[in-house]
């Protein structure tokens, strides 16, 4: 079997290509967000998400279909031009406060929102300070990544087991 192959995962037997299963950093990858963010959102202590991260212990389930859930919401909404992303409507689009009030429900810094965005960290930064208008389609985006935060809340924790 040739190395490509074995790099994306194609089993000769079967005849399909197997996703590679997800993992905690790839989740956290996908959510854009370090073990520390990942800690401060989900109230598990930093050592063990990283403990859990390495494989050196198994990933309590609550934290790890809560982070499932999570990247899946934004693999979903994985960019304004996502098919996932609602429709404007007649809701207005947001302006500076309501883009920092997603930042901050997301748990995502501007610098990382102007990345997903394609846009220059310093411009966005201006259109905040500003409190300029989003795009309609950028404004819906937020939107619903802060509701699909919101809607999942973090995990219960199991104080007797740490």
């Amino acid at each position: 079997m040739s190395g490509v192959a074995l790099l994306i995962g194609f089993s000769p037997m079967s005849r399909t290509i197997r996703k590679p299963a997800a993992t905690i950093a790839t989740d956290l990858e996908t959510i854009g967000w370090s073990v520390r963010q990942a800690s401060r959102r989900s109230g598990f202590p930093r050592w063990q998400i990283q403990r859990w991260e390495h494989g050196e212990t198994p990933a309590d389930p609550r934290f790890r279909s809560w982070l499932r859930e999570l990247a899946e919401l934004h693999s979903r909404l994985s960019s304004p031009l996502a098919r996932a992303v609602p429709p404007p409507g007649n809701r207005l689009p947001l302006d500076g406060y309501g883009v920092t009030d997603a930042l901050l429900t997301i748990g995502w810094s501007e610098r990382l929102l102007a990345k997903r965005l394609g846009e220059h960290h310093t411009a966005l930064r201006r259109l905040i300070i500003r409190n300029a208008t989003f795009s309609a389609r950028a404004s819906r985006w937020l939107e619903a990544l802060a509701d699909g935060h919101r809607e999942l809340p973090r995990p219960k924790r199991d104080e007797t087991t740490n």
